[in-house]
């Protein structure tokens, strides 16, 4: 484990609060408008989770989450420029696995906070491009850092390279070692179960 990073990966505020709170271990990401070769690439394997609010949507959320919009730490934000970001959640990638199908999205649905058409829309989004299923073992900051939001770090792009190191301090996993290898492998054997395209 690292005593600092500099690396951040942007996700919405909703999902990175569940993932602080061990209620899904996965990201889906197929690529951003300003990303290199405008497709996904693991940049990092180890990195700040760097909540955004302003695409965030109730109809791309299972009903159940929808309040969480409300709360004060996942209000819905029309700036894109906040001049603050607060760091509260670390990750390490253990595993990155390809979707490409329909099925194979849909079999991910008891394992995330989504709607089902979170997953269907970025399936059929750049169709040629799989999508890529992330699984992350994450991490509370006992003591979140907040930093000024630079210029540079906005925009429609997965990875940010933060301007300092950001210390980590004391650690608090989402889930113990049991619970997360119990999880990785129900992800794994569902995938695996799974139609596949011809």
């Amino acid at each position: 484990m690292q005593d600092a990073c500099q690396a951040a990966f942007k996700e919405w505020a909703v999902t990175v609060d569940a993932l602080a709170r061990g209620e899904q271990i996965l990201l889906m990401r197929k690529g951003g408008i300003r990303e290199p070769n405008r497709r996904f690439q693991v940049e990092h394997d180890r990195f700040l989770l760097y909540p955004g609010y302003l695409h965030q949507d109730a109809a791309l959320l299972k009903p159940q989450y929808h309040s969480r919009l409300g709360t004060e730490d996942n209000r819905p934000d029309s700036s894109p420029d906040s001049s603050k970001v607060t760091f509260g959640v670390y990750a390490e990638i253990v595993d990155v696995i390809q979707i490409d199908s329909e099925d194979a999205a849909a079999t991910l649905d008891r394992f995330h906070i989504w709607a089902p058409g979170f997953a269907l829309k970025r399936i059929h989004w750049k169709p040629l491009h799989p999508l890529n299923a992330i699984l992350l073992r994450c991490y509370s900051l006992v003591d979140p850092i907040t930093m000024p939001v630079l210029p540079e770090y906005s925009g429609c792009t997965s990875w940010v390279d933060l301007d300092e190191e950001v210390p980590l301090g004391q650690l608090v996993p989402a889930l113990s070692d049991d619970e997360f290898g119990r999880l990785v492998t129900e992800v794994r054997d569902a995938l695996s179960s799974a139609p596949t395209t011809a």
